[in-house]
């Protein structure tokens, strides 16, 4: 593959005939090593063969490419063109994974059931027991309020998406809604848990001091 620098990457990518093409053809190949080393030190096993990987990286490769093409203009020049690239491909590869990750979830895992789940034990483990203590009081008041004063629409949707990271779109496609009407849904259910917050006497000074990082 052609070394480059950036401004011979605009240029080539710019350009028509053997110039574009070959161009293309070393960027689709720096994209492929990218995502092929990235899958390989984090997703080992957790694809179902070395071909279903292979298969995902070209794909993300090719979409990559599309989007790099389509905003040429907007790079800065700020870091190296490759490094501008893998970003974009790293984030499709992302992207790509969590849809798949989404479509093996059944929709009984948004079932109307579906609450907070207790604070994991690593967040309960605190050098302060006292904040630890605090902390885990204020969480079992989020579930509490979580399970008894949403609706079963707003808990689904809440815990899906800000909880378990669904992405807003699948999740709208999973409840048969649209976009807007998610974020509606949400947004309700956030004003709804800041009321009774402040109704039970929680503070948003005493939640943001709990679950601060320390220093």
């Amino acid at each position: 593959m052609r070394t480059r620098s950036n401004d011979e990457w605009i240029q080539d990518l710019r350009a028509d005939g053997v110039a574009q093409e070959a161009a293309l053809c070393d960027l689709r190949e720096s994209i492929l090593r990218a995502l092929r080393a990235y899958l390989a030190a984090r997703h080992q096993g957790k694809l179902e063969d070395a071909g279903e990987a292979d298969h995902l990286a070209q794909d993300c490769a090719q979409e990559a490419i599309l989007i790099v093409l389509d905003k040429l203009g907007t790079f800065r020049g700020d870091s190296r063109f490759t490094t501008w690239v893998y970003q974009i491909g790293i984030r499709v590869l992302l992207g790509e994974l969590r849809r798949r990750r989404w479509q093996e979830v059944s929709l009984d895992r948004l079932g109307v059931n579906d609450g907070l789940p207790a604070l994991p034990i690593e967040d309960r483990v605190s050098p302060d027991p006292e904040r630890a203590f605090h902390r885990e009081q204020i969480w079992t008041v989020l579930r509490d309020i979580i399970d008894k004063d949403l609706t079963h629409r707003q808990r689904a949707a809440l815990v899906a998406h800000v909880f378990q990271g669904e992405p807003l779109d699948q999740l709208a496609q999973r409840l048969a809604a649209n976009r807007d009407a998610m974020y509606k849904l949400i947004h309700d259910a956030r004003k709804k848990i800041k009321r009774c917050l402040e109704d039970r006497g929680v503070t948003r000074e005493e939640i943001l001091d709990s679950f601060a990082s320390p220093g």
